[in-house]
């Protein structure tokens, strides 16, 4: 059954895959495995590049993850939010996080060369929401969120979901008002996307 819905997922995110460097890796295997009857180096080429694309076409069929930790952090540093979610009395209702389709975020022209065209069929960014509510205030807030991937040291170790935009829309008594916690102009300032060449 678990089986099933790995499946599942994958073949629904198959179309992160459907770019030019997995193309050619699966024509290279087709390929390989053609020429297998002419000597041990092409068995060996199939074996590895039968391998290399399942591997590939598994990690971009993956479904995104937040750090929910990080994410209640950010909540619960601010001042307004704090005010009527706390750590004690806040539920989350609903959580939803999807891959950005396309290569027209007009916040990373990064990906719109051609290279990075041939190696992504996305940005690897994501879109998502948390619902929140808090059994003491009785206030419910929809927190929008979106992410990219960050390198954050020399050795391009890469931090896949860091939040580069966050806003709430919090609903209180009637009242209703919209907090922005991480803003994508200033946050953008100082970090830039991570392209993936893989």
């Amino acid at each position: 059954m678990r089986a099933g819905d790995y499946l599942y997922q994958i073949s629904s995110n198959l179309g992160r895959s459907n770019d030019g460097w997995t193309r050619s890796l699966i024509g290279y295997t087709g390929f390989c495995f053609m020429m297998l009857n002419q000597g041990a180096l092409w068995k060996l080429h199939f074996a590895f590049f039968s391998l290399f694309t399942a591997a590939r076409i598994r990690d971009k069929g993956a479904e995104p993850t937040m750090d929910e930790v990080a994410v209640l952090d950010k909540v619960f540093a601010n001042e307004k939010l704090r005010a009527l979610f706390t750590p004690e009395t806040y539920h989350i209702i609903d959580f939803d996080q999807e891959w950005e389709e396309g290569l027209d975020n007009k916040y990373f022209p990064e990906y719109r060369t051609p290279m990075a065209r041939f190696f992504n069929a996305d940005t690897n960014t994501t879109t998502g929401r948390y619902k929140f509510g808090d059994i003491e205030s009785g206030a419910t807030m929809t927190l929008h969120f979106k992410t990219m991937p960050f390198s954050n040291n020399k050795f391009n170790f890469t931090e896949p979901f860091m939040v580069y935009d966050m806003w709430a829309e919090v609903s209180h008594n009637g009242d209703y008002f919209t907090e922005h916690i991480v803003k994508a102009e200033d946050h953008l300032r100082s970090k830039r996307i991570f392209v993936l060449w893989h």
